[in-house]
């Protein structure tokens, strides 16, 4: 490793070092657990990487794993993440990238497995061989890797191959970022995983702009009685006692706020994009993103503002053309920049990608996430501006202040519409309390104190509804850190498949997943030749010695996951060349020349169809499904 002195030798696009970075390569010089709380885009990644990079040259760490909370994410991370590793390192060292469908970017195949015999039980270990290479599994095991936080939760459940994935991890820096995102069930994950890291000699950097001081306490392993710190930023770590270092924040920025419990028109915000701002707007549903897109074409005109939507229902290969556009459009490059747009998408744009803009229209969410998707206005300093003071639309719902203290249960679920869906709505009410009727908030100095408002202790007072809604969270959340402890017994529960998500994520939302192609030729009873949505021609074979490396990512670069009760009937005729590439529930859609999706061999419509600017769209008319199974899946 090269001995380089300073911060800007580690990181030479940035000329000086910050207080949290400062702060944070001051503190971290030993192994172990270490929380870095900034505002959004104040370079805590930076601090992080600054921090590994002192622990690995001073041989108190083996490697790195930096781990984030979708593909997404760490598809952006690991960008940045190779050019660091390449400075520090004396010999050519691969960041691997480690989630279910990094694999795609290698391009040496695995080494060819056949089974010794046709019973079951050859096939199977020949299925598992195939997983172990054409997956993030062996990622682990490189000095550096960047992926999601579910490769590194999968070493402490009860999943195949736990063993492997620790083995991975010992000794290493472990970053975990934006740790505030998950649910009770993986954050209950993740404070086993920080307590077995220690135990492996690892270093844990935790990085969020948006931790409640209880959610800190937890982390870090003190009771409920520690006294700690209310300064932001803030560095902070616990061994025989607590070291915390309050740092200078960054220059405060003033958000304009609007508030509208009336549907924001899409003629509003075409009129911002006619005047050059780049408009972002996050809704909390792929539905719902989809209708707001077509609003916005129809009310488009020729030679008019870029029109885009992004979210997880399109097929890897378009997601990727699409997240790479975009990002570069509305990154730090101003030269790319367009004059004016608007940006369409779900949470998949909500923290940890490098989106600047100048508008943002947002459905309501709760107080952290709302924070986090204030982190893309005006993140970077340019010289001109179309506007004059960044600004947030914040989508409310229907219903006044007498109709919140009046309403039973069953009505505030229905006033909070979809979201109530995604999001547990005893939370959307308490982040409604503080958002409803706010003009502007001051980042970074307001993050806390809202922040600790909106998850405070209930009062006494509170109206029957919305103490109904408490309880069932409470009980919820009760529910959920059981069943993680469950799933961590490692050693009283059956192995069970270490696919990312299944065990790492509990979601009431089943997905499954379709490979859309344009044309299937049948050439005998045994293989097909495919015509996939992207132009790729591929050959399948049913039987286990034509397994091939080339069609299974031709066939991944081409599939899209939807929720699994709308391709349900599509799943029940799977051919078996399909079957014997892929690994998890997989249907084959083939898509017609009106964009409409037909399952293979059955005549019926499937209410699927296909836009390459939308994605996978889904008429809830026209899918046939139990009355109990939702028409809503949240982002990936």
């Amino acid at each position: 490793m090269r001995q380089l002195d300073g911060f800007a030798s580690l990181f030479p696009e940035i000329p000086q070092a910050n207080t949290v970075q400062t702060a944070s390569v001051q503190m971290i010089r030993e192994p172990g657990v270490y929380i870095i709380e900034a505002p959004m885009g104040y370079g805590k990644t930076e601090a992080a990487l600054a921090a590994a990079y002192q622990l690995m040259s001073a041989g108190k760490a083996t490697g790195l794993y930096f781990a984030l909370p979708t593909q997404v994410t760490s598809n952006r991370v690991h960008l940045r993440v190779e050019p660091f590793v390449r400075r520090i390192c004396l010999d050519a060292a691969e960041v691997r990238l480690a989630h279910s469908a990094s694999w795609l970017v290698e391009t040496e195949p695995p080494p060819r497995l056949y089974p010794a015999s046709p019973d079951a039980e050859a096939q199977e270990h020949v299925r598992a061989g195939r997983s172990w290479f054409a997956s993030a599994k062996r990622s682990l095991l490189a000095a550096f890797g960047v992926g999601t936080i579910d490769q590194a939760l999968l070493g402490i459940v009860a999943a195949k191959h736990f063993f492997v994935r620790q083995f991975g991890l010992a000794g290493k820096v472990v970053i975990l970022d934006e740790v505030h995102t998950y649910d009770l069930y993986t954050g209950t994950l993740i404070g086993e995983l920080v307590k077995r890291l220690r135990e492996l000699q690892c270093s844990i950097i935790i990085l969020s702009a948006t931790l409640t001081g209880k959610r800190r306490r937890e982390l870090l392993g003190l009771d409920d009685t520690q006294p700690i710190s209310s300064a932001y930023p803030l560095v902070s770590t616990a061994a025989a006692s607590i070291i915390e270092d309050g740092c200078t924040p960054p220059p405060p920025k003033t958000i304009r706020i609007s508030n509208s419990s009336r549907s924001f028109s899409p003629e509003a915000a075409m009129e911002h994009a006619c005047h050059g701002e780049c408009v972002l707007w996050i809704r909390n549903t792929v539905d719902e993103a989809q209708e707001t897109y077509r609003a916005l074409r129809s009310s488009n005109f020729q030679g008019g503002p870029s029109i885009a939507l992004l979210h997880s229902r399109f097929p890897f290969f378009r997601r990727e053309q699409l997240e790479d556009d975009w990002m570069n459009r509305l990154g730090k490059d101003s030269r790319k920049r367009p004059e004016g747009c608007v940006l369409v998408a779900t949470q998949v744009a909500e923290q940890s990608v490098d989106i600047d803009a100048d508008l943002l229209i947002t459905d309501l969410a709760p107080t952290d996430m709302l924070l986090q998707r204030l982190g893309r206005l005006w993140r970077h300093n340019r010289h001109t501006r179309p506007c004059s003071q960044p600004e947030i639309w914040i989508q409310m719902p229907e219903i006044d202040e007498g109709g919140l203290r009046d309403a039973s249960e069953k009505e505030l679920r229905k006033a909070l519409g979809k979201s109530a869906r995604i999001y547990a709505p005893y939370v959307l009410l308490r982040s409604l309390q503080q958002w409803r009727g706010k003009e502007a908030i001051t980042l970074p100095g307001e993050i806390r104190p809202i922040l600790e408002a909106t998850y405070a202790e209930p009062i006494a007072d509170e109206p029957p509804g919305w103490k109904e809604l408490h309880r069932q969270l409470e009980k919820q959340k009760a529910k959920m850190a059981q069943q993680a402890l469950n799933a961590t017994n490692i050693w009283n529960n059956p192995p069970l498949p270490d696919e990312e998500g299944v065990q790492t994520r509990l979601s009431s939302y089943p997905t499954a997943q379709v490979v859309l192609a344009t044309a299937v030729t049948p050439l005998d009873s045994h293989s097909a030749r495919v015509s996939l949505l992207d132009g790729t021609i591929i050959t399948a074979h049913d039987r286990d010695r034509e397994w091939n490396f080339k069609a299974v990512k031709a066939i991944y670069r081409n599939l899209v996951r939807i929720p699994r009760w709308a391709v349900a009937a599509g799943l029940s005729h799977v051919p078996g060349w399909l079957a014997n590439q892929v690994e998890q529930p997989t249907a084959l859609g083939l898509l017609q020349r009106d964009g409409k999706i037909g399952w293979l061999g059955q005549g019926q419509q499937t209410g699927l169809s296909y836009q390459a600017d939308q994605g996978v769209i889904i008429d809830n008319g026209g899918v046939a499904r139990s009355p109990y199974q939702e028409p809503d899946e949240p982002y990936d």
